[in-house]
């Protein structure tokens, strides 16, 4: 069952589950993306960004610290793990 209640210029629902009413929320982790209830992609940014900067952590003594991994191996693992780490889902930002 669902209520609304009007309070000043925005309206709040609330959620019923048989006698237990549940609980929103403003944030929260669905299929690693970060959907809020306003149009503000900030914390999914900061989240792809965080998960793009482990990546390249991740490799770090194993890969580009390595003399003797070629520039051109290194870039395409960058290409293909870091970039595409940082990048997924961005298609569906709010710019």
């Amino acid at each position: 069952m669902l209520h609304s209640y009007a309070t000043n210029q925005s309206a709040a629902a609330t959620v019923m589950a048989g006698d237990m009413i549940l609980t929103s929320t403003s944030k929260f982790c669905y299929l690693g993306s970060y959907p809020s209830n306003t149009v503000a992609m900030d914390d999914d940014i900061t989240a792809r960004i965080a998960k793009g900067c482990s990546a390249l952590g991740g490799h770090q003594h194993r890969l580009w610290c390595k003399h003797g991994v070629s520039l051109k191996t290194k870039v395409e693992v960058y290409r293909a793990v870091v970039l595409t780490t940082l990048l997924f889902g961005s298609e569906c930002w709010t710019l």
